[in-house]
């Protein structure tokens, strides 16, 4: 079967190639202010190559604009999932990390002043106490002192470690959900992977 699936030959791959880039201009271009992106604007022009461990370190390339968005485990260990609206299973988007604060559940709230392509993922429900900003959730990051998170957060053994300084343009890659709890307000919980751009 997996041998079936690459033998497409260089006229296949060509075609496979080309329709992939027009799907991407195609959903990027063609975005509605406030609609949700398409599948084939999961993957953000501009954005760096994930790689297999967030970091710091920046990455560029031909290789970068095809990049993938893909979940991880984290998704496990969302205490109480049922409180988030999946929007998008996996979402990439860029901006500068405008606050980091940190949450008794054991996550991270970073805040990230979306570059303009990226600005309609916000709603009226992120202004407040997140700025306008598109919550970013790193899950199980700190010591958990909330008592209804403890449990889940005890079972991930392997959170994101190195994690964006403040002031720092990124890409990340995460579900985009939102928040039933707070109003509808966007986020990208959980944080998935993250690269620092120029």
């Amino acid at each position: 079967m997996a041998a079936r699936s690459w033998a497409l030959g260089k006229r296949g791959v060509a075609l496979v190639l080309a329709s992939a880039l027009l799907l991407g201009a195609a959903g990027c271009a063609g975005a509605e202010p406030g609609s949700l992106p398409s599948a084939s604007a999961l993957s953000s022009v501009g954005a760096s190559e994930p790689g297999t461990t967030p970091g710091p370190t920046p990455t560029s390339g031909p290789a970068a604009m095809a990049a993938a968005c893909r979940p991880t485990d984290q998704d496990r260990y969302v205490y109480h999932p049922a409180r988030l609206q999946v929007l998008a299973a996996c979402l990439r988007v860029t901006g500068t990390v405008a606050f980091i604060r940190e949450e008794a559940d054991g996550d991270l709230h970073i805040g990230l002043a979306l570059d303009a392509p990226y600005e309609h993922l916000v709603v009226a429900a992120n202004q407040g106490a997140e700025r306008g900003d598109l919550v970013i959730e790193p899950v199980c990051e700190l010591r958990v002192t909330q008592a209804d998170a403890i449990a889940t957060c005890a079972a991930d053994r392997d959170p994101l470690r190195g994690l964006p300084r403040l002031g720092e343009h990124v890409w990340m890659e995460g579900r985009y959900v939102a928040d039933l709890q707070h109003g509808g307000w966007r986020e990208l919980h959980p944080l998935y992977r993250w690269g620092a751009l120029p």
